[in-house]
């Protein structure tokens, strides 16, 4: 499976409470031994580097990202099309209507992220960090 780090699951993993960032390591951790492989939004890091004040650390969750995400993924005019005829309905944030939009077009098998109202939609797939067991099953 191919699966999109949410940026609210990637933002727990390097910068949540040590709890939080546990619990996502872990999924993916159990994902990966799956033979599962990850790819982010561009935007997703970009909201994370611009948090950090240190060059240093920038550089650190570059390389770290470079080395877990198979791929980064721009968002384009396509998706964002996609998201405001999506976003029509509220029970998810834009930024979710979003990352859905980039998933679906990008033909991704689903979303990984840590909140539940994610499964609200229908549109792709979405496994819960904080569900993954140990051997990587949803």
């Amino acid at each position: 499976m191919k699966l999109l780090v949410s940026s609210d699951c990637f933002k727990e993993l390097v910068l949540g409470n040590p709890s939080s960032r546990r619990s996502v390591s872990n999924a993916i951790e159990s994902l990966t031994k799956k033979n599962h492989i990850f790819v982010l939004a561009l935007s997703s890091l970009d909201s994370v580097l611009e948090k950090e004040s240190d060059p240093l650390t920038r550089e650190i969750i570059w390389t770290q990202s470079k080395n877990l995400f198979l791929d980064f993924l721009p968002i384009r005019k396509e998706e964002i099309s996609l998201a405001i005829r999506l976003s029509s309905s509220k029970n998810l944030e834009w930024k979710e209507w979003l990352e859905i939009a980039t998933a679906s077009l990008a033909d991704l098998d689903g979303i990984l992220c840590t909140n539940p109202k994610w499964k609200e939609q229908n549109l792709v797939k979405i496994l819960l960090a904080q569900e993954i067991d140990l051997d990587g099953v949803a």
